[in-house]
């Protein structure tokens, strides 16, 4: 949870320009219908903001001016959900990818939350608050038994002078199958097929893969879900020195080894082995 932290903090900082998947109403307009999408409040996170997302209908004008428009799905032999108006002038469109599908939407016309600034988070992150909490954005994938790695995300964190708060407010954890979820990382479950999700997660190019355990890593180490892969093995596991094969075996068939850091070198405790290299396809 902590390098997870590490990663989205270091996110916070990069968040200054408009992300690319933000559309303005005549870009939006050339947006095919269907897509999913959320609309959020052009003056940004504050009390009683809501963003709300689901499956885009539409940037058209009509007897409310310019609107965007977000209905429900269409059901086989029913009729499609009701339809919700936003005014362009007051929200902002921002299209989605993965883990949000059309079909998640189904039987429902949108989702909605209060889009907020966590308390504290401002002396825990870099970046412009407000930038950063008003996008939805994918940058690490965490893998491992699900209900472990959501425990440990309830730990409280804290800066001096600040309150604190729990790691899931900071991060916006969401699992694979919540849509319209304000996410910043998901968790995927060790258990599950890495054929399922390595396309899908690759295409939002996240920073870093988090493999939580032996078994977990034994069985996600070749999905190559981002461009850093970083491996958590207990030497006391049952399945750690199979776990320890495979790191070896993907090291031997990568690119490079990497250079550690001579101040991080020094500070590994005995007993812990730290293994760095470049895979391939790896563009940094």
């Amino acid at each position: 949870m902590l390098l997870t932290y590490g990663v989205v903090n270091r996110s916070s900082q990069e968040e200054v320009v408009p992300a690319e998947s933000e559309q303005n109403f005549e870009q939006a307009q050339c947006l095919p219908v269907g897509n999913c999408v959320r609309v959020i409040p052009v003056k940004g996170p504050g009390q009683g903001r809501r963003v709300y997302t689901g499956v885009f209908g539409g940037a058209i004008q009509n007897h409310h001016g310019r609107v965007y428009e977000l209905a429900g799905s269409k059901s086989p032999g029913r009729r499609p959900g009701p339809i919700s108006w936003f005014p362009a002038d007051d929200y902002r469109l921002q299209l989605l990818r993965w883990p949000d599908r059309p079909e998640d939407y189904r039987g429902s016309n949108r989702f909605s939350e209060e889009l907020e600034i966590p308390v504290g988070a401002e002396k825990l992150l870099a970046g412009q608050m407000a930038d950063f909490y008003g996008r939805c954005s994918l940058h690490s994938v965490v893998v491992g038994v699900r209900n472990t790695v959501l425990a440990e995300a309830q730990l409280v964190v804290g800066a001096a002078g600040g309150p604190a708060l729990p790691l899931q407010d900071l991060l916006r954890l969401r699992a694979v199958r919540s849509p319209g979820s304000h996410y910043r990382s998901v968790v995927l479950s060790s258990r599950g097929d890495p054929e399922e999700h390595r396309d899908v997660v690759r295409s939002c190019q996240p920073a870093v893969a988090v493999l939580d355990g032996a078994a977990t890593v034994r069985r996600w180490l070749g999905a190559g879900l981002a461009g850093v892969t970083v491996a958590v093995v207990e030497r006391t596991s049952p399945s750690a020195l199979a776990a320890a094969d495979g790191l070896y075996e993907n090291r031997r068939r990568s690119m490079a080894d990497v250079d550690v850091p001579k101040d991080l070198g020094i500070r590994i405790p005995p007993g812990v082995e730290l293994l760095a290299w470049k895979g391939r396809g790896a563009t940094r």
